[in-house]
């Protein structure tokens, strides 16, 4: 009969993760040279993942600053979130440009 879109013989599916893993692997040792200056691209990481934070941390200041709480909460929120995606913004751009830099030094 015809196979059905979508249906695998048993086993490859981790043939198939096992190509995609070696192609990521090859890819990041391809690309180690090249990110000479590490402290960059690590603080450029730093940036983005440790975004979220900002909002918890407007979020506090706002509401022990505010005189009525739900406008300190709505205030640190929208303070917050702005702050957050410039944070990723930002370090998204440290992570692109660090091996340019790198190239020119």
């Amino acid at each position: 009969m015809l196979k059905q879109v979508g249906e695998n013989k048993k086993g490859s599916g981790t043939m198939k993760l096992r190509v995609i893993l070696l192609a990521i692997l090859a890819m990041v040792s391809l690309s180690l040279p090249s990110f000479a200056d590490m402290a960059k691209f690590r603080g450029g990481l730093k940036d983005v993942v440790l975004s979220p934070l900002v909002i918890s941390n407007n979020m506090k200041a706002e509401s022990a600053n505010a005189k009525f709480l739900p406008f300190g909460l709505v205030g640190g929120f929208l303070k917050g979130s702005f702050y957050m995606v410039k944070q990723i913004l930002t370090g998204t751009y440290v992570i692109v440009t660090a091996p340019i830099d790198s190239l020119h030094k």
